[in-house]
């Protein structure tokens, strides 16, 4: 196999609160994402304001890390915008390991000792499917709507810091994807929130935050989480024009955030890759598959997703006194994302 790079070339989520305020920004735009698949050297995206070398270097690491898998790193940011309201800053770097078939691959041993341990779980080693490992590190960064103050306004968001660990193993055939997880994280200083927003800050020539000493304490939250996707209408084939119908639902139970989410994706484009539910689309779980599971070629694909998720709890409105605000339990999600991926020689 060939080198494969993708570029992400737009991408925007939006979340609508539906009844009481919610404690995430209204939209969220994913800036750069960089991905590396077996031998693919970089992948950059352009519309980030970010100093190239920054990326760059990223990608320099990528280039000799990603012999075999897939690794990824993505950052949402809220500069495109010059908003803090709520969320900020998020930051995840994410490794999935090599298809469970592929026989020469060390990494693909490791997917089928775990789809053999977890064999009883729904959809992971039913016939005709393959497997794989995911391992992500995420780090969420939570403000005020004013940075300004020293003393953040009770009558706002707290700021708090989130950093965790998850794993998810995976299971999918042309119709339909499957992974459930687990993962393990800490709110607090611990999370290195505070200085990963300030650098941020410092880069792009934001004002820097200053309401950083009065963050949530510290911590240890974690859970479980499970996706499911289904392919139930397409048309075309490689080399043409194709289009995808999916529906989408995934479920997290957690002490940071525990909520459930059923949506549906319209995908269009030529040369397809299998992966019809990547964590830009919108109504995909935040469980961190980077988004190949195996090469496509040259192709493109645009993305149209929307989706309803319920929030049945939530870390900061349940521990974020004395600060008053209220969470909407029910948001209303929509996401687009265009995309061009292309394989060398």
């Amino acid at each position: 196999m060939g080198a494969l790079t993708e570029y992400i070339l737009q991408n925007f989520t939006i979340s609508v609160g539906l009844g009481k305020r919610q404690s995430f920004p209204k939209l969220q735009q994913c800036p750069a994402i960089l991905s590396a698949n077996r031998v693919q050297p970089i992948l950059f995206s352009s519309i980030s304001r970010v100093p190239s070398v920054l990326f760059l270097s990223l990608a320099a690491f990528l280039s000799h890390s990603a012999k075999a898998d897939t690794f990824n790193i993505s950052w949402d940011n809220d500069l495109l915008l010059g908003l803090d309201e709520g969320y900020t800053n998020g930051i995840r770097l994410s490794y999935l390991s090599a298809p469970a078939s592929d026989a020469g691959s060390r990494s693909a041993t490791a997917a089928r000792h775990a789809a053999e341990a977890l064999s009883a779980l729904p959809n992971i080693k039913s016939p005709g499917k393959d497997q794989a490992l995911s391992f992500s590190l995420r780090q969420l960064m939570i403000t005020p709507d004013d940075i300004s103050r020293e003393q953040p306004s009770s009558n706002d968001l707290p700021y708090a810091g989130y950093l965790s660990v998850s794993s998810t193993l995976w299971g999918w055939d042309a119709s339909t994807i499957t992974g459930y997880g687990a993962h393990l994280g800490v709110v607090g200083p611990e999370s290195g929130a505070e200085a990963t927003q300030k650098w941020v800050h410092k880069l792009t020539g934001s004002d820097e935050p200053q309401g950083w000493d009065h963050q949530l304490g510290t911590d240890v939250v974690g859970g479980v989480q499970a996706i499911h996707a289904r392919k139930f209408w397409e048309s075309g084939q490689n080399e043409e024009l194709e289009q995808q119908l999916a529906w989408v639902s995934s479920a997290m139970l957690s002490s940071f955030r525990s909520h459930g989410r059923i949506g549906s994706v319209w995908r269009v484009g030529e040369n397809l890759p299998v992966n019809f539910i990547p964590g830009y689309a919108g109504t995909s779980s935040a469980i961190g598959m980077p988004s190949r599971i195996n090469g496509a070629g040259h192709g493109w694909s645009i993305f149209l997703g929307l989706g309803l998720q319920y929030v049945a709890y939530s870390y900061l409105e349940d521990n974020a006194e004395p600060y008053q605000f209220e969470q909407s339990p029910l948001l209303l999600q929509a996401g687009l994302a265009r995309i061009s991926h292309e394989e060398a020689a």
